[in-house]
């Protein structure tokens, strides 16, 4: 039982050891994107949204100026259709197209529409 322990010890001391020693360069990771894109909702409020992805295409997120100048920034997380943009615990930008629309929790917990209806338009 020792010498196997031993030996598992030695391994991983040598895995370890041999993991930092690696002579292949890492890639600089640079964020692309960040172009603004203005909608108009229903109401006519204005959200502007920046779409970022980090060059190894690992992670795509949105930071999304709302009425009021309150900005979120929003990691893409799964969706069935179109994307998804959410914290999990305030808000979700939806868009899908040049469509979007922003629910946002209310006192009781339950996610509501808060901005619908929003196009995605050419000026501010």
């Amino acid at each position: 039982m020792s010498r196997y322990l031993a030996g598992v010890l030695s391994c991983a001391i040598i895995f370890l050891c041999t993991t930092g020693c690696s002579t292949q360069q890492k890639k600089h990771l640079t964020i692309d994107g960040g172009n603004p894109i203005v909608y108009r909702c229903e109401n006519n409020d204005q959200i502007t949204a920046r779409y970022y992805n980090i060059s190894d295409k690992s992670l795509h997120f949105v930071k999304v100026l709302l009425p009021g100048d309150t900005e979120y920034t929003l990691p893409c997380v799964l969706s069935a259709s179109g994307a998804r943009y959410t914290d999990d615990r305030e808000i979700v930008w939806w868009t899908k197209g040049s469509f979007a629309f922003l629910e946002a929790r209310d006192k009781s917990g339950n996610w509501r529409i808060k901005y619908n209806n929003c196009k995605e338009i050419a000026d501010k």
